[in-house]
């Protein structure tokens, strides 16, 4: 491999290396810029605090390579700007998120989270790929799962299946198409109306909000990327199953505490303590973990659901329950528990606070 001046990741064979590549490139033109200065205050509501996120990406004139800075006044909403099933994420139809220019600020959260080693959108329909690219695709492939309205998959279910319409049936399927400028159902269109109907309902419908999600991610200069690369959207918009976490992928990440053989005395605890709680007690928990829990771990750890490069852990007497200081990537763990029964039950308290808290009980 060459050295790291002289890479080109349109080149690079090595999708995940290539988008490093680019994204290295970007942030190096800028590293001698002023700090991007993102500012939010923990006490407000979420509301205010939401408000705060959106007002930040809506500025139009920002270089999103810049180096970051991320002031927390004193620990979002939440709106929801995509739905559907795992791996078939496709925009809200909302009307005020579209009028408002929101999509174009999700674009522009993705990039600029891209570019900074953030975490990822995951999910996202495929479907909806050559739309980000900025081709039109009139033969795109429309599942049955990238429509979230149910009322619409009732009608492309009726229109695949092989029994006869009943009259009722029969009229709602042309209310649909009628009011999509579709012709009604006949003997001869049924399967193309139902893909018709599937079509015009995930990707006719969601166009101008996918153009803004573009303009977003132009405005990061993270379009460029895929545009000259397609297979790089791949990387960009990863599939759910990378977003799982196993017990062995944080325990080659986890830093222990570094203890002395020769030292016996570890202020009001001992070398003992120190092993019982790491050895034996933490790593029980994640080994034994469920996904759902150890994602809620990684969450309440280092503040959101992707693994940072290291995550430290720290025992102490100075703790009453287990913490996490997530700017620090670190979990602190009280030393007094005899049993890990009582360990487990403090640890899943402290970490279902990440579903109303921000990490840090």
């Amino acid at each position: 491999m060459g050295s790291e001046d002289t890479e080109d990741w349109r080149t690079e064979p090595d999708l995940n290396r290539a988008a490093y590549i680019f994204r290295r490139s970007a942030l190096q033109e800028m590293e001698n810029q002023p700090d991007l200065v993102a500012k939010m205050n923990l006490l407000k509501s979420p509301e205010e605090r939401e408000r705060e996120i959106l007002t930040f990406y809506k500025n139009p004139l920002t270089n999103w390579a810049r180096p970051l800075s991320v002031v927390l006044g004193e620990n979002c909403g939440k709106k929801l700007f995509f739905n559907g099933q795992e791996d078939h994420l496709v925009p809200s139809t909302s009307r005020l998120l579209l009028d408002s220019d929101l999509f174009r600020v999700i674009g522009r959260m993705i990039g600029h989270s891209f570019l900074h080693g953030g975490p990822f959108l995951t999910g996202l329909s495929q479907s909806l790929f050559n739309l980000l690219i900025g081709q039109k695709d009139e033969v795109a492939v429309v599942e049955l799962e990238d429509c979230p309205d149910t009322d619409v998959t009732d009608i492309v279910s009726l229109l695949q299946g092989s029994g006869n319409l009943t009259e009722d049936e029969r009229d709602q399927v042309n209310h649909l198409a009628i009011s999509w400028d579709l012709p009604p159902v006949n003997e001869n269109n049924r399967k193309w109306l139902a893909q018709s109907i599937l079509y015009h309902a995930v990707i006719v419908r969601r166009e101008k909000r996918i153009r803004q999600i573009r303009q977003g991610l132009k405005d990061t200069g993270v379009l460029c990327m895929i545009k000259e690369r397609r297979d790089l959207i791949d990387v960009l918009f990863p599939r759910s199953s990378a977003k799982r976490i196993t017990s062995e992928m944080i325990l080659n990440r986890t830093i222990w505490p570094r203890v002395d053989i020769d030292d016996e005395e570890y202020g009001d605890y001992t070398l003992e303590d120190t092993c019982k709680m790491t050895v034996f007690f933490f790593r029980e928990y994640i080994e034994k973990g469920t996904p759902e829990e150890l994602i809620q771990l990684i969450q309440f750890w280092v503040g959101w659901g992707v693994l940072s490069q290291n995550l430290y852990v720290e025992v102490s007497s100075d703790v009453a329950m287990p913490t996490a200081s997530t700017c620090r990537e670190t979990i602190k763990l009280p030393v007094k528990y005899s049993t890990y029964e009582s360990f487990q039950k403090d640890l899943k308290a402290a970490v279902s606070s990440t579903d109303s808290g921000f990490g840090l009980v």
